[in-house]
């Protein structure tokens, strides 16, 4: 994890100070990542806007190779993702239950692969059933089905 996170927090205040942004920078240290939520009430910073992220994220992974800092890091905005996270989690752990119960496999929609990676993490160490992707392109989903 990144040793120099207030030098970071000030990159990040520094942004929102640039776009008249007033808000308030967190950081996490959590197992496998940093994870920087940006949280106020912005006018120019778009909360659900995936384009946007990823290109602030671009920026940002630039200026962590500058400090050398080579950390994975999730960047959120107002804790959108995290609870897009919990909300996808929550699923994943339902349709395994009710493909338990229905004794057949279960196949979700198509969905980026961070989503169906988390999908597969989630359900990795449950004993009962696995997970597996199939398609091709933007029709790539994820299957639960018991196991054995």
């Amino acid at each position: 994890m990144p040793e120099r996170l207030e030098e970071i927090k000030k990159f990040l205040q520094g942004f929102l100070d640039i776009l008249g942004e007033h808000g308030e920078v967190e950081l996490l240290s959590e197992e496998d990542r940093l994870y920087i939520n940006l949280r106020g009430d912005f006018r120019t910073i778009p909360e659900d806007d995936t384009e946007f992220r990823e290109a602030f994220s671009h920026v940002l992974r630039l200026y962590l190779r500058r400090l050398r800092q080579r950390s994975s890091f999730l960047l959120d905005i107002n804790g959108r993702v995290r609870e897009k996270e919990r909300t996808i989690i929550a699923r994943a752990k339902e349709l395994a239950e009710r493909a338990l119960r229905e004794g057949r496999k279960i196949e979700l929609e198509p969905m980026p692969a961070a989503e169906r990676r988390l999908i597969h993490l989630a359900l990795a160490d449950h004993p009962k059933v696995r997970t597996y992707s199939v398609g091709q392109g933007n029709k790539r989903h994820v299957v639960i089905e018991p196991r054995g």
